[in-house]
């Protein structure tokens, strides 16, 4: 009897020590090899539009090519519900275009703003781009020149009527002759929207006298 009770008192202990070392093993040790998961930086790099080493900016017809600092696509302009805060983006756009071209481009920036007009200001670029092909000849010297809008505002504007008169201020150089010196000088510009089929149209637009 006195060694039965031994051999257990003997196995109470050494089934305590079994326990004692897993909880000891599950503490200290498990799940310590457990691989470290880096996180993953989302952030998108910043992009430096600067131009390859080596390369200038074209100048040849500077006309082409306008900078919008308003950074304002003008062909969305339809795309949803403008306010009047909207016009004046879409008359700055469209002015910076339309007063920036040169003879060899061959006037090609007033067909490509053709889908902004109204028929009727359709009509008169059609007409105004003949004349100055018509007047144009070969071996003419090189004339450009550059817009860029400045301010914009609304004298008028009518949402109901489908009306809108804008006036842009921009600066504008003037090239004559390649590797001539520019001339440099400021002019407003009245720009007269309309809409047509739910659609802000240009239907007038007109230089006033240089500044």
């Amino acid at each position: 009897m006195q060694t039965n009770r031994k051999s257990l008192g003997v196995f109470i202990i050494i089934l305590g020590l079994i326990l004692l070392g897993l909880v000891i093993y599950f503490s200290f040790f498990y799940g310590a090899d457990e691989p470290t998961v880096t996180p993953i930086n989302n952030e998108t790099p910043a992009v430096i539009n600067n131009l390859p080493d080596g390369e200038v900016t074209p100048t040849t017809t500077p006309g082409d090519k306008p900078r919008n600092y308003q950074q304002y696509d003008l062909s969305q302009a339809g795309s949803y519900k403008s306010g009047e805060a909207d016009l004046v983006k879409i008359a700055e756009a469209f002015a910076e275009r339309f007063g920036s071209y040169s003879n060899y481009s061959n006037f090609s920036n007033f067909s490509d703003l053709q889908i902004f007009m109204t028929s009727s200001m359709k009509t008169w670029a059609d007409e105004y781009v003949a004349g100055l092909r018509a007047a144009a000849k070969d071996g003419d010297a090189y004339y450009g020149i550059t817009t860029t809008a400045i301010t914009g505002k609304a004298s008028a504007y009518d949402e109901k009527a489908g009306t809108a008169q804008i006036t842009i201020s921009t600066a504008r150089r003037e090239s004559i002759g390649e590797g001539s010196e520019s001339s440099a000088f400021n002019q407003d510009i009245a720009i007269s929207l309309k809409k047509v089929n739910g659609e802000w149209l240009v239907d007038k637009a007109v230089w006033q006298s240089k500044k």
